[in-house]
């Protein structure tokens, strides 16, 4: 993947694998936006060869990969005798400012200690060259497991990896530092798939560069990609946008836009509008279309104020029910549901009947996300009305509620075999009802809440 690559003083942002090395002090500060993907850069070779000890305790393995800034490798630490990942700098990229902006990312990632961020153990020099060694994580980058995939993860892993990330971020973000390059590339999954968020794009400071920019097109934030012509300054507000990214492209299997190269993808996060996530994925509640569109929303001002926020969202928010149909003939105690299901779900529409047929004849006219239904109705008693609703195809899968009053194990065993879900004694705590209509909603979306 290409990255946006800023010259400016002595600054350069990530590129890909042999990207061009930082002009001098003095050089131009025009941004500079290409798609051109430069030769092949040289890195350390002679001086990383396997059982070199670097750091006076860490014995080199094998290289494990490269990246925009550096080498990866395998080593072991000889004295806690375990295997870890070190991070070098590129030999061609090794001038003042680039192991500034190199040892900025190690103390960064230093200051947040977090299970979902990648740890890092020590950072040093070997050979004039800046390192860090972090933990080693058995498994793959985040990117590298979608592409594995010929389409997008079960609703429910997704939204594991998410929380996870959110975790990260948050913590980085209490920790007083922004991330700067979000990414799938950037996210480590092991075996269990529990996520790490590692390479910061730590930018040098302002007082050392006239300008900077650190992200890649496919994930930037627009008031980051370009300001009027020089490269705008990343912030909590800026993660938040990249996180939307990755987590449209984790729900629905594509990226938000599909551009090839990095000046139209700046261009399309700038001007375009982001397609809905379920006419991407149909399958996918469309309580996701809200909290991703705000999470990508042009204007940072739109967006979720926290990760937190977003996390929230993605987990709780995005799977709450679209349409909620009670059936309860006492007018009073329907009132009431009413009130505490529209407080709980300000985005739900919540429609009231006072007996079975008017039930059924409402979900003819409009599908529901979950039934509530009582047990004791005129005209289409809770039983009745359970049989109709799984006879019929646009209801067979609906979350059905039953509310009682009165009643023995014979009807809720006649219930359950009809299909009912779940049942409740009145007279009803609607903490527990509320509690049971997200659990009910969730894991008729294939989401398990974990909840009792």
């Amino acid at each position: 993947m290409t990255s946006l690559r800023w010259y400016g003083s002595d600054s350069l942002a990530p590129t890909e694998p042999g990207g061009a090395p930082a002009p001098a002090v003095g050089a131009t500060q025009t941004p500079v936006l290409t798609d051109e993907v430069p030769p092949s850069n040289p890195l350390y070779t002679s001086t990383l060869a396997p059982g070199t000890i670097i750091g006076g305790s860490y014995r080199l393995l094998h290289e494990l990969g490269r990246g925009a800034m550096g080498v990866v490798l395998l080593a072991v630490d000889q004295q806690l005798e375990r295997r870890v990942a070190i991070k070098l700098i590129r030999e061609d990229l090794a001038n003042a400012s680039f192991r500034q902006r190199f040892m900025q990312e190690a103390r960064a990632m230093a200051q947040v200690n977090h299970p979902n961020v990648l740890g890092i153990y020590a950072f040093g020099e070997h050979e004039g060259a800046p390192y860090f060694v972090s933990e080693l994580v058995d498994g793959v980058t985040l990117e590298t497991w979608l592409l594995e995939r010929t389409e997008p993860p079960e609703l429910q892993t997704a939204l594991g990896i998410l929380n996870d990330v959110c975790h990260a971020v948050s913590a980085i973000h209490a920790a007083g530092t922004v991330h700067r390059d979000l990414k799938p590339s950037n996210i480590l999954l092991d075996r269990a798939l529990r996520s790490r968020v590692a390479d910061f794009g730590v930018s040098i400071h302002r007082s050392t560069v006239a300008s900077e920019l650190a992200g890649t097109p496919a994930y930037m934030a627009p008031e980051v990609a370009l300001s009027e012509g020089t490269p705008g300054t990343a912030s909590t507000l800026s993660d938040i946008y990249s996180l939307g990214c990755v987590a449209f492209e984790l729900l629905t299997g594509r990226r938000p836009f599909q551009a090839h190269g990095a000046v139209s993808s700046v261009w399309q996060h700038m001007t375009e509008a982001v397609p809905l996530p379920s006419s991407i994925r149909p399958s996918l509640p469309r309580g996701f279309d809200r909290v991703l569109l705000a999470a990508l929303a042009k204007d940072a001002a739109a967006r979720p104020a926290s990760v937190e926020e977003l996390r929230h969202g993605l987990t709780v928010r995005a799977l709450e029910p679209d349409r909620i149909l009670v059936a309860e003939d006492d007018e009073d105690f329907r009132h009431v549901m009413q009130l505490t299901l529209e407080r709980e779900f300000p985005s739900t529409i919540v429609e009231c009947v006072a007996d079975g047929r008017a039930a059924l004849d409402a979900l003819e006219q409009r599908p529901a996300s979950i039934a509530l239904i009582d047990l004791s109705m005129p005209v289409l008693d809770g039983i009745a009305l359970t049989r109709a609703l799984r006879q019929r195809e646009a209801s067979v899968r609906m979350p059905i509620i039953v509310l009682t009053g009165r009643g023995g194990a014979a009807e809720w065993q006649a219930l359950s075999t009809m299909g009912a879900d779940r049942f409740l004694v009145k007279p009803v705590h609607f903490a527990d009802l509320v509690r049971l209509v997200r659990r009910s909603v969730a894991e008729a979306f294939g989401v398990a809440t974990g909840e009792a």
